[in-house]
């Protein structure tokens, strides 16, 4: 071995590793960004079925955040037939904190009108 290699296959390890480490981040940042995804989607169709039922923000919001977790905002909205709901929440994690990656969701429904 040429005394001017040594070294190359440790430096060629280390830039190897950490390419792989830094996929492994995407990897999983993007596996929780879907998560918090699905969640944040059922959350706001649960909220959303609440509030046709005839039953308070109040208590469409505390479901939410029962099924999303509390780190998640939700948005209320009532125009004469029609209830929508909007969810937003922070995907965790130091990639997804820097790259700004955030799950969201929206349901609209028509109230249930009274028996």
């Amino acid at each position: 071995m040429a005394p001017c290699s040594r070294g190359a296959v440790t430096a060629e390890l280390a830039v190897g590793v950490l390419a792989v480490v830094a996929l492994l981040g995407v990897l999983l940042t993007a596996l929780s960004a879907a998560i918090m995804q699905l969640q944040v989607e059922e959350a706001v169709r649960g909220a959303a079925r609440e509030i046709a039922r005839g039953e308070s923000p109040e208590t469409a919001t505390a479901l939410a955040k029962r099924i999303a977790g509390d780190a998640v905002i939700i948005t209320v909205g009532v125009d004469g037939s029609t209830a929508s709901v909007a969810a937003r929440m922070q995907v965790p994690g130091p990639l997804a904190i820097v790259g700004g990656v955030v799950a969201q969701a929206t349901a609209s429904v028509r109230l249930e009108s009274a028996p």
